[in-house]
């Protein structure tokens, strides 16, 4: 583990391991932490990262999808390599497409894990995660919260405490920023059409945000495909690592 600086003096908590070509992971949120830590790629370096505001790093901004975009670059360059490939979950799959339509040259392959599309989550998002912790009280309701992205509910809350141990609390400023912004760009379809790299696209079939609402990603980018993969919710690299890392490495190879 280490820090690394940005321009404006920001420290930002990171950790490498494994080795070969670099991928970058882009964590969800925004205002969350990086989650990567069971994510295997042998044959690959994995550079994981905490956003600025969250987690490790330090809890500061400003929160502007430019400075998360210049964040990005300054991990990308600690890797000592003109391209890399990055992945990013979720929210970090929007970040990831910012990044790439200012650093387009940078990037070897994209890999999109459950992005919520161009739209974001359908309308029934909000109310399947208020069925579920109706019917799964809990006296943690960001533990409860967070489980909501497992589909093998007998697994789901034990899952959430290890992805939250250590717990870090949320960044809600830097959460409310960031979507406000992403929801505020005019056209982000036409800015996708310009990106022209391999793109991966990967998703649980039983994703709350279900596959559907990447197909605005299939249409507008001109060089993507997409892996579903059975009984796996938002978090898949944890419910089926097989399925993912086979897919991923298909890809990628």
């Amino acid at each position: 583990m280490a820090r690394l600086s940005t321009d404006d003096g920001c420290r930002l908590w990171t950790a490498v391991t494994g080795d070969g070509p670099p991928v970058v992971l882009v964590h969800g949120g925004p205002g969350w932490w990086d989650v990567f830590e069971d994510l295997a790629l042998p044959g690959f370096r994995l550079h994981r990262w905490d956003q600025r505001g969250c987690g490790r790093s330090d809890r500061r901004g400003p929160y502007t999808l430019d400075r998360f975009v210049a964040d990005l670059e300054t991990v990308r360059q600690s890797t000592g390599h003109e391209k890399v490939v990055l992945m990013g979950h979720s929210w970090g799959a929007a970040l990831a497409l910012q990044y790439a339509g200012a650093h387009l040259d940078h990037l070897s392959r994209l890999v999109l894990v459950s992005s919520t599309g161009l739209d974001g989550p359908p309308p029934s998002y909000r109310r399947r995660v208020a069925e579920i912790l109706a019917r799964e009280p809990s006296d943690d309701p960001w533990i409860a919260r967070f489980s909501t992205g497992f589909a093998d509910r007998s697994t789901a809350l034990d899952h959430a405490r290890r992805l939250n141990t250590p717990r870090f609390e949320p960044n809600q400023s830097c959460a409310d920023d960031l979507r406000a912004e992403l929801r505020a760009l005019p056209d982000r379809h036409a800015s996708c059409r310009q990106i022209a790299v391999p793109t991966l696209l990967v998703h649980g079939a039983e994703d709350l945000r279900p596959p559907a609402v990447t197909d605005s990603l299939l249409r507008a980018l001109p060089n993507a495909e997409r892996v579903v993969l059975d009984g796996v919710g938002h978090y898949p690299w944890i419910e089926d690592p097989d399925g993912f890392q086979k897919a991923v490495r298909a890809f990628l190879s």
